[in-house]
């Protein structure tokens, strides 16, 4: 629960895209440190990283919306 919306302030604090590229990092520590055996943990890296990322992008694109309403009125 607190990856998600952790993720999601991160990209409303910052603002831009290329932080979804932070997410990235995530999974090799996840499979590093994930003590299931085989492809479940490359499977459980990739959802939660992809999760993370899909957060972040919300986050960015509530700020890139919220500036353009801002700019209009």
């Amino acid at each position: 629960m607190l990856i998600p919306v952790g993720g999601f302030a991160l990209g409303l604090l910052v603002g831009r895209w290329w932080i979804v590229a932070a997410a990235t990092p995530f999974w090799a520590v996840i499979v590093y440190l994930d003590e299931l055996d085989g492809r479940l943990t490359v499977w459980i890296a990739t959802l939660l990283t992809g999760l993370l990322a899909c957060a972040i992008g919300s986050g960015v694109a509530l700020r890139r919306l919220h500036a353009r309403r801002r700019l209009r009125a």
